[in-house]
């Protein structure tokens, strides 16, 4: 035990230095219970200062953005809990998030916290014999049921339980620690449930609203996100924010990671290059991006498995501006039309030197390309004619026995902002689709979210093959062209 051999007066010093300061609580016991010290950075002091005034009750309710992995949970669910119960055993805690088994897995550690032995030593405390559950236990104070915990998913069954008490002073909270799982973002349906489930829950599951603190704690994913509904008010209580962004400086000389011993500039701003929206939605905090982004991704339609009635293919290729250019992307991409509607089918992004792009683009088309008795028209290849595309087109046109299908050069002859612009009706319209699901998707969704007059993105490939499919497809009226009909 990290206590044994300290004498009465060390053991009153540190119970008093852990009662007055969260951090020094969590530095004891996460030792004591991982037998490894807890890393502290800048940001743990800025998060431990906001809630320790959330338990004082200068704070009412505290929204926390920052990005994954800066153990925002060992800090302000799990330690912070047990240490509230350090300095009360009335305190009973509702905890939410997007993840039950999460839920489930902060709530036992709480307990497992308290069961130490350097925990009995400062502050003995008894669970209730029938706390066996890691979702919901009790402590017990002269026989009688004190403060507790219990914890589910967003999703999960809150009735019976509140937080806190109805009388002045700390009692308890409701803490939300990412109720909206990262893969559920672009599903506007799961945000909105996601929203409808605390809303409820916020306003039923508080003892006293005036004394029953909310904690909302997650990275920011998306505008409608459950953080943005706080702080837009639509929770029906006023949120002080807190928000620490991953690049601190950005786009200054002084640029630097918020915590470079746990994730390092050179990789956030990698990430800023493959996923712009990613970038500023989780580390930097503003899934908007500066000027107000063009394609709203509530507009795009989703499906399970394309429809049977697709009646034309193409396939559009955004290469590299230079040939061998190993800082910029090439996508290769498939699209179908049935109806009225424009479908993304499949897509391939990557760097790729020039002989290794024309073997990705082969194996690409030979892979997607139709066979009977499929019925739908393969429309044609298209690859804007320039740079490493140039290079591309005459090497597909040199092979044409082995792609059988018609390559076309295209021209894009006007700003990237004015081509969106001119197929933005379609995508309002509902007319874009893309899949539920598909390891790309985020990526994909993210680029199309971020893009902006203001920010336009060095790397927004994907939102170029976009237009151009919808160009072709609908604004063209190129799906009822002549191309190679494999009915």
């Amino acid at each position: 035990m990290l206590l044994s051999g300290c004498t009465p007066q060390e053991l009153a010093d540190i119970k008093a230095s852990c009662e007055k300061d969260v951090l020094a609580f969590t530095a004891l016991f996460f030792r004591a219970r991982m037998n490894m010290p807890f890393l502290l950075n800048w940001h743990h002091e800025r998060i431990a200062d906001a809630l320790m005034a959330v338990y004082r009750g200068e704070i009412s309710n505290l929204c926390i953005n920052m990005p994954p992995g800066g153990t925002k949970t060992e800090l302000a669910v799990i330690h912070f809990m047990a240490w509230c119960f350090a300095r009360s055993p009335y305190c009973r805690f509702l905890h939410l998030s997007g993840s039950d088994e999460l839920a489930s897995l902060n709530s036992s550690t709480v307990k497992e916290i308290i069961e130490l032995e350097e925990f009995q030593t400062l502050w003995p405390t008894t669970l209730r014999s029938d706390s066996r559950a890691k979702k919901r236990w009790n402590i017990e104070v002269d026989g009688k049921t004190a403060g507790g915990v219990y914890a589910t998913s967003t999703g999960g069954q809150v009735t019976g339980f509140r937080a806190g008490y109805i009388r002045p002073g700390f009692t308890g909270a409701i803490i939300i620690d990412d109720p909206l799982k990262a893969d559920d973002v672009w599903s506007r349906a799961k945000r909105e449930a996601a929203n409808r489930k605390l809303t409820g829950t916020i306003r039923s599951r508080r003892a006293s609203s005036e004394h029953t603190p909310i904690i909302l704690i997650m990275q920011r994913l998306h505008e409608d996100d459950p953080a943005g509904h706080a702080l837009n008010g639509d929770f029906a209580a006023s949120f002080t924010h807190l928000e620490i962004q991953g690049v601190q400086n950005e786009g200054t000389p002084d640029e630097c990671s918020y915590w470079e011993e746990k994730e390092s500039l050179a990789s956030m701003l990698e990430l800023r290059e493959r996923d712009p929206y990613t970038f500023s939605a989780q580390v930097q905090q503003r899934p908007t991006p500066p000027g107000g982004a063009m394609i709203r991704t509530e507009w795009i339609q989703s499906y399970d498995t394309p429809p049977e009635d697709l009646h034309t293919i193409i396939f559009v290729l955004d290469t590299a501006q230079k040939e061998g250019e190993q800082n910029d992307f090439s996508v290769i991409s498939k699209w179908g039309l049935a109806g009225c509607c424009v479908y993304l089918l499949d897509m391939l992004r990557g760097k790729w030197e020039a002989p290794d792009l024309l073997d990705v683009t082969r194996e690409f088309l030979s892979r997607h390309r139709p066979r009977r008795p499929f019925t739908a028209r393969v429309r044609g290849v298209f690859i804007e004619d320039k740079s490493s595309g140039t290079g591309l087109i005459q090497s597909l046109r040199r092979i044409g026995a082995l792609c059988d299908m018609p390559i076309i050069a295209m021209q894009r002859s006007r700003d990237k902002v004015s081509r969106v612009n001119d197929v933005l009706p379609f995508i309002r319209a509902g007319q874009l689709c893309v899949p539920a699901s598909a390891p790309w998707l985020a990526a994909y969704m993210g680029e199309l979210e971020a893009f902006s007059p203001a920010m336009t993105h060095s790397h927004d490939d994907q939102v170029d093959v976009t237009v151009d499919a919808l160009n072709e497809l609908l604004q063209s009226g190129g799906g009822m062209s002549q191309g190679m009909d494999l009915s």
